[in-house]
Parts: C-alpha cells; sequence; structure tokens
C-alpha cells in the first residue's frame, strides 16, 4: 500500500501542462505490466503520455501483498516466478531496474524428491505413476508415466515433431487429415481411442486442467516427438526458475515510478479511470471518454462522474473484456471482434495461510508440494518468514475447481485480518485443512488454525480470468499481428500479450506485445538495445 501511496503522489506532481500542450503524444490504457512497460520505454522520447488504470491499483496480473506477521514473504496472486531462457525481456528489464532474482524453491513443481500426489484416494509418488499402484484401470498400453503417453498419442496420431513449433503448430494435421488447430483437444483426444479411464489420468494428473476441453488442441495435445528435442539456445546464469525476492509486482511499479519521475511535466497516472469511449476527431485527433471509479476493499464502483482527454495515439494494454465495452465505431468490426474472441479466459484462484509452524514439514518426508484431484490442486511450501511464522499455498486451482473456493469466500465467519478481495472465511480454511489432512495422512484436528490468511480469486472484470486459452481455428501469429494496429488507418494500437501464443500466461508476452507496438514509434525491440 505505502508503494502504491508513494505512486500516487508521484502523479499528482507530474499533472502539470507538458510546454503548454494539452493533447497527449500517446495516451496508455491499463497499468499492468504491458501498460507500464510500454511508458518505462517512451520515458525518454520527451512526449506528453499518460497512462489510465481502471482500479488504485499498479501491476494487473502481477499482484503481490505481504502478511503482517510475515513482512518479507511476498505472497504472489498472479505471477509467481519466470523461467529466465524463455523470458528473456523480462529478466534483462529486471535488471536494468536494480530488481534481484532467487531461485524459486519449488521451480516448475513436481520436484520428485519434494512431491507427494493423492489421486483416486491413493498416495503416490511421481516415479509411481504408469506403475502397478496407479489407480487407474489403463489398458496394457496406457499404463505409463502420463507424459509418456501424452507424447506417444501426439507421435502416433499426429505427424508434429516439435522442431520448428511456430510453424508446424499451423502445419499438423491429424491422420485423419484434418489440420490440428482447427480442432480441440477433446476432438483429438477421442479420435485417439483411448480408454475414458485413461483420459481421467491424463487430466487428473496435469496439475493444470485449462486447455484439455473445448479450447484448442495445439497447446497440450502436441509434444515434441522423441529425439527431436533442442538443448536451451539461451544460455542463462540463473537457475531454471526464479522469482523477484521483493514481489513480482516490482517490475509493474517500478517502471510505472521510472516513467513519472523521468518527465515529472510531461508524464502522468490516473487512476481510478475507465475508457469509455472514443471518438475521432478532425487532424487525427481522438477525443476519449473516461468514467472515474471509486475502489473499495478491492472492489472497483462506477461512478456518473466522466472527463475527457484528447490524444494522437492510443494504446490499450487491457484485457479482452474491457476492450469490448470500449464504444468506437470500428470496434464493430467483424474481423476485430473475431480476433478479440479467438480467446476465452480462464479462472483461477490461489489460497494462502500463514501459521504459527510449519505443519506441512513434520513426518519422515517434507513435501513441499502436492497435487491431487481433490478441489485444493496442488499446494505449495510457501517459506519461513524471519519472524518464524510459516506460509502455504495451499490451494492453487484452475477452472472448475474454482468456483468452489469461490463461493465459500463468502460464506463463514472471517479469519483474515483484513476485509477486502482477499479475505479468507473459516468455510475456505476448513475446506483445505480437510483436503490436505488426506493428502498428508493426519488427522484433520492435528492441523493448527493459521493466524492469517489471503486469497484471490481470477473471475472478475476486467480480467475473468488469470490468463487464457486459445480457440479451435485461431492461428496465433496471425492474430497477435493483426491486433497490434487493427485499423490501418488509425493510431490505435493494442498490447495483444492477452493473446500471447507460446508465451500465453506469462509477463513475457506483455512484453513482447509492447515491443511490436513501439515499432510503429520506430522504437527498436527491447532486445535489440544495450
Amino acid at each position: 500500500m505505502i508503494v502504491v501511496t508513494e505512486l500516487l503522489c508521484l502523479a499528482w506532481l507530474v499533472l502539470g501542462k507538458c510546454n503548454g500542450n494539452h493533447i497527449e503524444d500517446v495516451t496508455i490504457i491499463g497499468a499492468g505490466i504491458g501498460g507500464s512497460y510500454t511508458g518505462w520505454r517512451l520515458r525518454d522520447k520527451g512526449w506528453k503520455i499518460g497512462i489510465y488504470e481502471y482500479s488504485d491499483r499498479v501491476g494487473g496480473r502481477m499482484f503481490s501483498k505481504y502478511f503482517p506477521d510475515a513482512p518479507d514473504l511476498p505472497v504472489e496472486f498472479g505471477a509467481m516466478r519466470l523461467r529466465p531462457e524463455d523470458h528473456v525481456r523480462m529478466i534483462k528489464a529486471g535488471r536494468e531496474l536494480g530488481l534481484t532474482f532467487v531461485p524459486f524453491p519449488e521451480g516448475g513443481g513436481r520436484i520428485p524428491e519434494r512431491t507427494i500426489l493423492y489421486l483416486r484416494n491413493t498416495h503416490l509418488r511421481t516415479f509411481e505413476l504408469g506403475g502397478p499402484r496407479t489407480p487407474y484401470r489403463l489398458r496394457p498400453e496406457e499404463l505409463m508415466d502420463p507424459r509418456d503417453l501424452s507424447r506417444l498419442l501426439s507421435e502416433t496420431f499426429t505427424n508434429y515433431n516439435g522442431t520448428n513449433p511456430r510453424a508446424e503448430h499451423f502445419n499438423a494435421y491429424t491422420i485423419d487429415g484434418v489440420p490440428v488447430y482447427l480442432q480441440s483437444y477433446e476432438d483429438v483426444i477421442q479420435k485417439t481411442g483411448i480408454s475414458l479411464e485413461a483420459q481421467k489420468y491424463l487430466r487428473d494428473s496435469s496439475a493444470f486442467h485449462f486447455g484439455l476441453g473445448h479450447a484448442q488442441s495445439n497447446s497440450r495435445f502436441l509434444k515434441t516427438r522423441q529425439g527431436f528435442e533442442e538443448e536451451n539456445t539461451r544460455p542463462t546464469d540463473l537457475p531454471s526458475y526464479v522469482t523477484v525476492p521483493t514481489g513480482m509486482n516490482s517490475f509493474p511499479v517500478e517502471f510505472m515510478r521510472k516513467f513519472l519521475v523521468s518527465n515529472p511535466k510531461c508524464h502522468a497516472l490516473h487512476l481510478n479511470s475507465q475508457l469509455v469511449k472514443v471518438l475521432r476527431k478532425k487532424k487525427g485527433i481522438y477525443q476519449l471518454k473516461f468514467r472515474k471509479t471509486v475502489s473499495i476493499n478491492g472492489d472497483i464502483m462506477l461512478t456518473k462522474h466522466y472527463f475527457f482527454v484528447y490524444s494522437r495515439n492510443v494504446i490499450l494494454a487491457i484485457p479482452k473484456a474491457p476492450v469490448l465495452k470500449i464504444q468506437m465505431p470500428q470496434f464493430s468490426n467483424p474481423q476485430f471482434l473475431s480476433a478479440l474472441n479467438s480467446v476465452v479466459d480462464v479462472q483461477s484462484s490461489k489460497i494462502f495461510l500463514i501459521y504459527n509452524y510449519p505443519w506441512w514439514l513434520g513426518g519422515s518426508h517434507n513435501f513441499t508440494y502436492t497435487q491431487s484431484d481433490l478441489p485444493y490442486r496442488q499446494s505449495y511450501n510457501w517459506g519461513i518468514s524471519r519472524t518464524g511464522k510459516a506460509v502455504l499455498l495451499i490451494s492453487y486451482t484452475d477452472t472448475h475447481d474454482v468456483p468452489f473456493w469461490s463461493r465459500l469466500q463468502n460464506m463463514g465467519k472471517l479469519i483474515s485480518k483484513r476485509y477486502d478481495e482477499t479475505r479468507v472465511t473459516d468455510e475456505v480454511v476448513n475446506q483445505a485443512h480437510l483436503q490436505l489432512s488426506r493428502v498428508y495422512n493426519i488427522h484433520v484436528n492435528n492441523i493448527p488454525d493459521p493466524i492469517d490468511g489471503m486469497m484471490f480469486v481470477w473471475n472478475k472484470y476486467p480480467y475473468n480470468g488469470g490468463w487464457v486459452d486459445w480457440n479451435p481455428g485461431s492461428r496465433w501469429y496471425d492474430i497477435k499481428r493483426f491486433l497490434t494496429r487493427p485499423f490501418s488507418q488509425e493510431n490505435i494500437y493494442i498490447n495483444h500479450g492477452y493473446w500471447g501464443a507460446e508465451h500465453n500466461g506469462w509477463g513475457e508476452s506483455s512484453l513482447e506485445a509492447a515491443d511490436d507496438v513501439l515499432s510503429f514509434f520506430n522504437i527498436p525491440s527491447y532486445l535489440q538495445t544495450n
């Protein structure tokens, strides 16, 4: 909250006119990772730039908070880790911002020696999947590690190799000659003829369930053929997964801070401002109509107060839902709407509880990561604070399990020390404890009461989800290219990070998208700068 207050103070300081010009050169909508990065990259241009944010918070889906009892352990409701070999812009920018990187202890999850699985009331180690203790009635040819089974299906029923994914994703076809990208995962898995039990086995053993239903099959069905794997072509001095000890929202907050202080007369941040209408005036100037909003305990209320801004260029760095709400004649264009709707939001949620001691680390094995077919889905040992208190990410789930936790958040007595969108109730705790007691094989009464809790459900406007799935028929790269500047005669741009292709769900996609937008302003890709 201190950081947001400091940014607000900076925002008030920079509202003076820029060389007497009341027209903004660039107006950026959205103060998440994409919008803040875009402003930061434009900070030295000498232009009048305004950034407008619907809420009272900078960061978007990079959303970090702290328990008062663990002030050194940021909890991450959104982005929580980076893959340095893939997220090269994020790593480069972090270093330029002065951020430090530390290993993310659980990596990508399921580190064998630290993981316990609980499927169909059966405790399993990762190496036991596909063995005789696998609790699924699989055919002999299906009885293998789920990753091996997934690869076998891809190799057997498609011509995909994986040596050039960017091209192959849209040239691959199933054995009946139908392009894979035109089909849903459900369509393709049915063509394989595997048993219903095998389908459930693949689903239940997956940490995430997005992409396993009606979504486009590419991202979850296609697997690199054995022998076609390529070594990492981007060597890095960092571990496979890293995080930022000051919180992942340090990225957007620092981008924003440096943007504001770089040119106090020309740069401004306006919180609680919703873009509702764009009207093109004479000489290529756009009249932007904004509605003021009010944030109360994390909930955002609309007001009846409006204001207008004039701009030469508009960059939309916001999710699909708020883009669809903007009134502009061109936004009813069928091709534009089809591109926007090529993705569907994926609901997700995280629940963090803090205890006087790490009860989950007792026993003969210190299992720091668990995965199950129960609604909590995944748990992570989040760490022990210098205060001695221990934090557990007791539930991390997506898709169909999210409404279960969303309902419980609004039932029972409050146990958290705040009443806002991160509140936790005893109903949430009771269910989480009941499920984890089965996984850790201890009596639920032996799990201590938490001293505090926070959770966040990504199912509300303006996000409607934690990330997105592609719909069948979507050609990712064509859509990204089109959306960057959807109307050739208009200076309206979209940070297509929401339509992130291979970086879907990661901050890297928003930075890559911003670079694509900035190319129209003759600004080179960040990867080409010193």
